[in-house]
């Protein structure tokens, strides 16, 4: 199977996923004018063929019905996908704000919580935006972009390399071989070096402090 369909099958996969007709590139062109974003081109290609979305599942009364962890971009559910698009760099404000985490290029660390988020909001209006794929896995807008797997700064790399989706053997193996930190995504590749070599003795462990 070529790369692009073996990618559109692992997105649409699973009992939480199903899988709609791929997208137009009229299609393409509004989702990213409307989110500020640039998909990669191997992604594009992926989304031309297949368009995961959530499985339905008739609502229980009373059952509790978690939110999508699958974008809309075709647009029917936009507040949804504009939080997932947010969930990265919040997630990274979260642990600022509640698990005294730091990240060292920022400069010295301000005394109060209040400084401390305002610095790194405008730090991190200033890094690439990702692009949530299924769950926690997000790629930034070129195909050598790594996967990124984030929840808040427990960040790893779920695959060096958005190709490597849909073959596990390929994907583990590139990950356990790769050299830190994985991809040059500015602060995202660094991010999950620090998560990955934290409490050892890699310089890449002292690039902040704290966190998830």
């Amino acid at each position: 199977m070529e790369i692009p369909g073996r990618i559109a099958e692992w997105l649409s996969a699973g009992p939480h996923l199903a899988g709609e007709p791929g997208l137009s590139e009229a299609e393409l062109r509004r989702a990213e004018r409307t989110f500020g974003l640039t998909f990669p081109p191997l992604l594009r290609e992926v989304l031309t063929l297949v368009h995961p979305v959530r499985r339905f599942v008739a609502p229980q009364p009373g059952a509790y019905q978690a939110p999508s962890q699958s974008p809309d971009w075709r647009l029917r559910d936009v507040e949804r996908t504009r939080t997932l698009i947010g969930v990265p760099a919040d997630g990274v404000l979260d642990d600022v704000e509640e698990n005294d985490f730091w990240w060292n290029a920022w400069g010295p660390r301000p005394e109060t919580i209040a400084e401390r988020t305002a610095v790194a909001e405008r730090e991190l209006a200033t890094v690439p935006r990702l692009i949530p794929l299924i769950g926690h896995l997000y790629v930034a807008a070129s195909d050598d972009s790594p996967v990124f797997d984030l929840i808040q700064t427990r960040a790893s790399v779920y695959a060096v390399r958005l190709s490597d989706l849909g073959d596990d053997e390929t994907r583990r193996a590139a990950v356990r071989f790769a050299t830190w930190p994985v991809g040059a995504v500015p602060f995202w590749s660094e991010l999950c070096a620090y998560a990955t070599h934290r409490d050892t003795d890699s310089p890449l462990g002292r690039l902040g402090s704290g966190g998830f």
